[in-house]
């Protein structure tokens, strides 16, 4: 009988046990992510006396922008021949200056005429959309069609190439005046000296020239914006 006693009491016992609640384990937090933006390179001392450009313009320009200046690199071909027989490899080379800047229309606005006058080219060479800063660049050149050149502005879609966009381009300065004032590997923008005198005809063949820009809407409201913008934009996607 106590055998029995003590059986149901050692029973008891592991299921009062079992039914003990556990201790909560305790959960750490996650460490805060770091995140690590890489800083971009500044023009240096030896870059700025590569490039030539008058020191007083180059800081007058960095002061406006509220940036200091970077080196605008383009890629160019140098003869060569290796073990592969490759006869050529790519590498860059310093042909300007870039900002990372917020005041992109008023620096292009303020500054775009003199420079010219000087021999230089400023543009919009990177969109930020807003939320980041926009890259403005300053590069040696009189024609503004040299953006194009040096951005190597195409539409492969289209089969349209550097000089195929340069060349429509200048086919409607017949019907206004204009200088390219942005451009990027598939997209440029303008803004007008002289408008047309007919801005939806204008924005017809503006639309059949990059059927892409058609997303922004119809011919009529594509002229409302040249309108407002003073210029017009073009991109192939």
């Amino acid at each position: 009988m106590a055998y029995r006693y003590v059986l149901i009491i050692i029973f008891l016992s592991s299921v009062v046990f079992a039914c003990k609640t556990e201790k909560p384990v305790e959960l750490k937090k996650p460490e805060p992510a770091v995140i690590i933006k890489p800083k971009r390179p500044l023009l240096s001392p030896e870059q700025r006396k590569e490039l030539a450009f008058p020191a007083d313009l180059l800081s007058q320009i960095e002061l406006a922008a509220g940036a200091e200046a970077e080196p605008f690199l383009t890629t160019v071909v140098v003869p060569s021949e290796n073990m592969k027989g490759e006869k050529g490899f790519e590498t860059g080379k310093l042909a300007g200056f870039s900002l990372h800047t917020k005041r992109t229309e008023d620096l292009i606005t303020s500054y775009r005429a003199s420079l010219r006058v000087k021999g230089y080219l400023i543009f919009r060479s990177h969109k930020g959309y807003g939320n980041l800063p926009d890259i403005v660049t300053i590069v040696k050149g009189s024609n503004s069609y040299d953006i194009l050149k040096i951005q190597g502005t195409e539409a492969p879609s289209y089969q349209l190439s550097t000089q195929a966009i340069i060349a429509w381009l200048k086919e409607r300065q017949k019907d206004a005046s204009f200088v390219v004032t942005g451009a990027g590997a598939d997209w440029l923008e303008t803004h007008f000296t002289k408008p047309p005198k007919n801005m939806t005809a204008f924005a017809k063949k503006a639309m059949a020239f990059a059927p892409d820009i058609r997303e922004l809407g119809t011919a009529d409201k594509l002229a409302e914006r040249m309108t407002r913008t003073n210029g017009f934009l073009l991109y192939w996607d």
